[in-house]
């Protein structure tokens, strides 16, 4: 029983499982791996603490403009689901003095656990980012938008929300060898949580879930 109510909570946060990947594309012939640690917040017993979900992503900058990624969540797997995240993300503008650079992230989100539970999520992020300091900062704020395909949720109920919107914001610390990420996001503030299972804590009271994130990238 235990387990499986691990396994709820983890499965009731998926749509938040990692901060955004690779706001700013890596160099050219750039790799990077990298580690996140957080969720939303929950209450959980007389304490709120994030859900400890950690996902896993490796990346490539095939330009200076454009890299692709893979993402893994490893709570998830230690579970029984896969979880995965395929995605690119392309500089669209770039910085002007004050006015932020511009990048967009398409991703396609495959969660499979067996025959008869299989989703696919397509996601749209963007972003747009200041770099500061000697670009030894890097600080974003966008917007993630996750899209629902099926037409019913769970016991064959109808699928109410069919976009689910998440803004977010976040600090890097850029190093030249590697990156430590901070972000902060409200998941899905116009859902009312008020009926789930899981406790989610939000500025916004009974809906949304607001979500604490640490990444720590290693680039070679």
């Amino acid at each position: 029983m235990h387990k499986l109510l691990l396994f709820a909570l983890f499965a009731a946060g998926f749509t938040s499982c990692a901060p955004a990947r690779f706001v700013k594309p890596l160099d050219e012939g750039r790799h990077a791996a990298a580690l996140s640690l957080g969720g939303p917040l929950i209450k959980f017993g007389e304490t709120t603490i994030p859900m400890p979900l950690v996902s896993a992503v490796y990346g490539y900058g095939f330009d200076s403009t454009f890299t692709g990624f893979g993402g893994l969540n490893l709570t998830s797997a230690f579970y029984g689901n896969v979880q995965l995240d395929l995605g690119v993300t392309k500089k669209l503008l770039s910085q002007k003095g004050a006015v932020p650079a511009v990048s967009v992230t398409p991703v396609a989100n495959i969660i499979y656990r067996n025959k008869d539970a299989k989703k696919l999520y397509p996601q749209l992020d963007i972003h747009a980012y200041w770099e500061v300091n000697r670009a030894r900062n890097l600080i974003y704020a966008g917007f993630s938008n996750w899209f629902e395909l099926g037409g019913e949720k769970a016991h064959d109920k109808e699928q109410e929300h069919r976009w689910l919107f998440t803004p977010q914001v976040g600090h890097q610390f850029v190093r030249p060898k590697w990156d430590i990420t901070i972000e902060a996001k409200i998941i899905a503030p116009h859902i009312s949580y008020e009926s789930n299972v899981v406790e989610y804590q939000s500025p916004l009271g009974k809906s949304g879930a607001f979500g604490i994130y640490f990444g720590y990238t290693r680039k070679f």
